[in-house]
């Protein structure tokens, strides 16, 4: 996420972050199993999100996109100045040009009829209105490096969608009475699996999380210059469980102990003496640990620590994300930085 998550992120209320944004979203077929992403560049930073949904369309894909891009600024940046670049029509011309004219008839067209993916518009406009916000449009499939990136980051999580079939297998690991029921509070329940990189002791690092909620998956990374993995992983705990709507019971789950460990037992111990380690010396990622226990305090969260044969195919995908976000260090002269393959 090419962000510090230390108090409000950094940013004081007085200042307006210029941002690109660029998404994408789609089905096969459609309606069907569906995909979207979003990348999120502010200066030489960058979010990059995805997520899927077994049974959607093109259209709510793409207002899905949208609108996980311009929330997830909301939260962790505040107000921006947001360029939205998108191939389709339908998104930007429906929050430029058809959307005051629905507000107006309370969400009914010009023909009188009720406006489809109603849910989904009226979110974005909320969205929208949190912002100051450009919409651009883009010729898909035109060799937009950025727009052809979005692309693959919607059919990769399409595509997730038939790598997992939950009836084939038992949870993959984790106890599914833990996992996949619905607590007594009715709270949803929730596995987010989290890993991170780093280029050198203390270089340019990259985090990844991906979030699963019964067939439904939504995965964020993003780096961060002269940082450390350990700092990484609170990074990629934090964003995703910062992510969450509302109270969830979560399993968070990683094969780094200082993340599971630091978070379910010695945390106690560094609050108890006022954040020193029984050394007597100041816990590393203070700022960064204090973040994740706000982060987490609306939910019931087990941490768990996966290990040997134990390590989950998902840890594996997100491991692969995590890699490649550090990769994003690398600067290009065109684009910022550079995508290796």
């Amino acid at each position: 996420m090419s962000q510090s998550l230390s108090g409000r992120d950094g940013l004081g209320d007085t200042i307006s972050a210029q941002v690109d944004v660029y998404t994408d979203g789609g089905c096969d077929p459609n309606p069907g199993p569906g995909g979207w992403g979003a990348i999120i560049r502010w200066g030489d930073r960058e979010w990059v999100l995805s997520g899927n949904d077994p049974d959607t369309t093109n259209n709510r894909m793409e207002l899905h996109a949208a609108a996980a891009a311009l929330a997830l600024l909301a939260e962790l940046v505040g107000r921006c100045q947001v360029n939205i670049h998108t191939d389709s029509q339908y998104l930007r011309q429906g929050i430029t040009d058809w959307l005051a004219g629905w507000l107006d008839r309370g969400w009914l067209t010009a023909d009188k009829q009720p406006v489809k993916n109603q849910d989904l518009w009226r979110m974005l406009h909320r969205f929208n209105q949190a912002h100051d916000v450009t919409w651009h449009w883009l010729k898909g499939h035109a060799g937009h490096s950025l727009n052809e990136r979005v692309d693959r980051l919607a059919t990769e999580a399409r595509s997730a969608l038939r790598r997992v079939d939950p009836s084939d297998s038992p949870p993959r690991g984790l106890d599914a009475s833990k996992t996949r029921q619905v607590a007594d509070n009715n709270r949803p329940a929730v596995e987010i699996f989290v890993k991170a990189s780093c280029r050198g002791a203390k270089g340019y690092g990259g985090w990844a999380a991906l979030l699963r909620m019964g067939e439904h998956t939504r995965s964020l990374s993003g780096g961060e210059s002269s940082t450390t993995v350990n700092a990484m992983l609170i990074r990629g705990a934090t964003a995703e469980t910062r992510a969450l709507t509302r109270p969830c019971r979560v399993t968070v789950c990683s094969d780094a102990k200082y993340l599971i460990d630091g978070a379910s037992r010695w945390v106690k111990g560094w609050q108890a003496r006022g954040w020193q380690t029984r050394d007597g010396k100041p816990v590393a990622n203070r700022a960064a640990w204090e973040v994740l226990l706000e982060a987490a305090r609306p939910h019931h969260v087990t941490w768990l620590l996966a290990q040997g044969d134990d390590v989950l195919a998902d840890l594996a995908w997100v491991g692969e994300l995590a890699t490649e976000a550090a990769k994003l260090g690398e600067v290009d002269s065109d684009q910022g930085v550079r995508e290796t393959t």
